[in-house]
């Protein structure tokens, strides 16, 4: 029988004293988190009233406008009202005057809170918050400032999702399969899943039925979030935990990009479109992957070969990072995620050139913020 490499042994071996050691603060946080927010830190939230209309559809807009509200933000703003949904802002950060009345021109509600328990604090904060303050709520989006949206030429997500007729619709989901090792990419055999223990519709956007909105259990669920600062474990308790309590809770769920069908989509394209997918595919801190990838475009690997190779990667990193482009022209995906533009240099690269073949004044406003992204947040990647 073949051993497993020496590294993943030592990864493995390391991983429980990992969790040991980070064991009592996430017991803290499950136990405290919310209490603590809910009792010390959320008095100093401040809410204000918008110009824009209330409606029954209503959508929670997280933003972190760290460089300021910005035109993607106004983009955003401009296109929920366009169809009909009251924006209620999040900002997990307090807004100077000049940028809190551009906001309020284009939102119902405004609450300004302190930046603890990332997208779902802010997120559980909008969902009481409307559920409080609205008559009737026929429909409830999540959506942050993650991802650019909506993306031209790409499908008007809003009408996708409403389209669905679900009581839950994601734009699309990640860890439906399982993780192949890169070396082994051939053996894969696509099988995607909602029952994958890791499965999670992915937090950037969010459809809520008022079916959904009107049930006890699930404001219990936000009520009770256990808030953290620890991003990994807010990632595990909000998007994997809301999505398994979705799933098991007996109402209808789906994404209106569902990568289950990837495998048969990959297969109609072309040897060299599947070549400059793989050559675009934007892998984050993966240097095994940017190896490999490398190595199979050297050797003028088969079609096949490079389909099971970008399946792989998906598996490993979700489809809404690894390939933002194909994700649009198969799927009409509307988002494009801000943090390859600073997390990895090759994937910066590759969302900037990407950002700058989209069309019309808002393709515009992307790729000058992408480029801004990498200029500001990593200054050490060199200009495109």
């Amino acid at each position: 029988m073949k051993l497993p490499p020496l590294w993943k042994i030592t990864r493995e071996l390391k991983r429980p004293l990992a969790q040991l050691k980070l064991l009592p603060s996430r017991i803290g946080t499950y136990v405290f988190g919310n209490k603590y927010y809910d009792w010390f830190l959320a008095k100093n939230s401040r809410c204000t009233e918008g110009r824009a209309l209330p409606s029954p559809r209503i959508a929670v807009y997280l933003i972190f406008p760290s460089q300021g509200v910005l035109a993607s933000h106004i983009e955003a703003l401009q296109y929920l009202i366009s169809r009909g949904y009251a924006p209620l802002v999040v900002s997990n950060l307090p807004l100077p005057e000049a940028d809190r009345a551009r906001v309020l021109d284009l939102c119902w509600l405004c609450l300004e809170r302190a930046n603890y328990g990332y997208d779902f604090g802010g997120y559980r904060d909008g969902i009481l918050l409307a559920r409080d303050k609205a008559a009737q709520i026929d429909c409830l989006v999540l959506l942050n400032d993650s991802s650019w949206f909506p993306l031209p030429g790409a499908q008007d997500w809003l009408a996708e999702a409403e389209r669905t007729g679900l009581d839950f619709t994601g734009a699309v989901s990640n860890y439906g399969h399982a993780r192949v090792d890169p070396e082994d990419f051939r053996s894969i055999r696509w099988s995607y899943t909602t029952s994958h223990r890791n499965f999670h519709y992915c937090s950037f956007a969010l459809m809520m039925s008022g079916r959904l909105m009107a049930d006890p259990k699930f404001i219990k669920f936000w009520e009770r979030f256990p808030l953290t600062s620890d991003k990994k474990v807010t990632v595990r308790r909000g998007e994997i935990g809301l999505s398994q309590w979705i799933t098991s809770s007996g109402y209808s769920h789906g994404m209106t990009s569902d990568p289950s069908d990837l495998d048969q989509r990959l297969a109609e394209l072309s040897h060299e479109d599947i070549k400059a997918a793989v050559r675009g595919a934007v892998f984050l801190d993966r240097p095994r992957l940017d190896a490999l990838r490398e190595r199979l475009l050297a050797d003028d690997a088969s079609a096949e070969d490079l389909t099971a190779f970008l399946l792989t990667a998906v598996a490993i990193q979700g489809a809404s990072y690894v390939q933002p482009d194909l994700m649009r022209r198969l799927y009409g995906a509307a988002f494009l995620k801000k943090s390859p533009c600073w997390l990895d240099e090759k994937g910066s690269e590759t969302t900037i050139r990407f950002a700058r073949t989209l069309s019309g004044d808002f393709g515009a406003v992307i790729a000058r913020e992408a480029e801004i992204l990498r200029r500001e947040k990593a200054p050490g990647f060199p200009a495109i």
